[in-house]
């Protein structure tokens, strides 16, 4: 039986090695995933400081005519401060995010004035 039990141990001992081998290898692939991930974060992140640092190029002419359509409306005069794109061109809009902005934009309910009736 000498040999049944030298054939066991090797067994065993490959089994860890293998076991270690496989855990080696997703430490060491979770690691490159990070890594990467930190760098895509860094560079999402110069990306946005370059995007404050940049001028705005919406011209008077939009700004006018958005104002334009604000006071429309809601019904009577009152001041643009601020316009910001919600999504990137580039992002891809989901109907998950579609019907949250709908059901956002639904909640904000402008009434008009009693004179203007």
């Amino acid at each position: 039986m000498g040999g049944l039990d030298k054939d066991m141990g090797i067994l065993a001992l490959s089994g860890i090695f293998i076991v270690f081998l496989v855990l080696t290898l997703i430490a060491g692939v979770v690691a490159l995933f990070r890594r990467l991930d930190d760098r895509w974060q860094a560079a999402e992140a110069r990306a946005k400081e370059a995007a404050v640092e940049k001028e705005p190029t919406i011209d008077a002419t939009t700004l006018v005519i958005i104002a334009a359509a604000c006071a429309t409306v809601a019904g009577g005069r009152f001041r643009v401060r601020r316009i910001r794109r919600l999504l990137s061109p580039r992002q891809r809009r989901t109907p998950w995010s579609a019907q949250g902005r709908l059901t956002l934009q639904g909640s904000h309910v402008v009434e008009r004035s009693k004179h203007n009736r």
